[in-house]
């Protein structure tokens, strides 16, 4: 009988990081953020979902959920203090792809969002230092046809005994309403949502917290 192993992957091979940008793709295929963010254009959704992983391969942990070395699911988390360190033209490297890969109407829009909105409701929600005080889960994707089996909890439980074991805390943010309750069921604590506006429609933003 085969078992899901969730261990972090200090390297991931090209392979890997292939397999992820085509699991998260299918996950949030139908997501609001997705849409607004990219439209239906294949290579801008390609392009936001590699830069997703890579930002948390490069500066921080990546684990995996795996059933006969199949990808089932993956967490990538930024540890405390580490992200206002990150080198702005490091950064550009992971974002610029993205960012060429939109129209200018939507690069614009974008900018604005991770320059400013997005992190204003977070501090709003956290704290002025919340989000880079603790542990960020950046990611947290399940294959679809395997959600609802505990593979989330899985992934999360390892990263949220070594962070009560260092006496810090744990944060993240969905853009799907359907996560809440499975956020709240890891045990975290809803801190605020908003509705955020587009040209392209609306999407909805949930920021969580889970004190050590």
């Amino acid at each position: 009988m085969s078992t899901v192993q969730a261990q972090q992957v200090l390297k991931p091979s090209d392979e890997l990081i292939e397999s992820a940008i085509s699991l998260l793709l299918s996950a949030m295929k139908d997501d609001s953020y997705m849409q607004v963010a990219c439209g239906d254009d294949p290579s801008a959704r390609e392009a936001l979902a590699r830069m997703m992983i890579l930002e948390g391969v490069y500066w921080g942990e990546f684990w995996t959920a795996t059933e006969d070395d199949e990808l089932v699911g993956f967490m990538t988390w930024t540890p405390p203090h580490s992200e206002p360190a990150i080198p702005k033209d490091e950064r550009a490297k992971v974002v610029g792809p993205f960012m060429q890969a939109l129209s200018e109407e939507r690069r614009t829009y974008m900018s604005g969002l991770f320059s400013g909105e997005f992190p204003g409701f977070v501090a709003q929600c956290l704290g002025a230092t919340g989000k880079h005080d603790g542990w960020w889960l950046r990611i947290a994707m399940v294959r679809p046809d395997r959600q609802g089996q505990g593979i989330a909890r899985k992934l999360f439980e390892p990263m949220r005994r070594k962070a009560a074991e260092r006496g810090e805390h744990i944060a993240c943010s969905t853009t799907a309403e359907r996560n809440v309750a499975i956020y709240k069921a890891l045990g975290f604590e809803l801190r605020g949502s908003r509705t955020f506006t587009s040209p392209w429609g609306d999407w909805g933003l949930w920021v969580f917290y889970q004190k050590p």
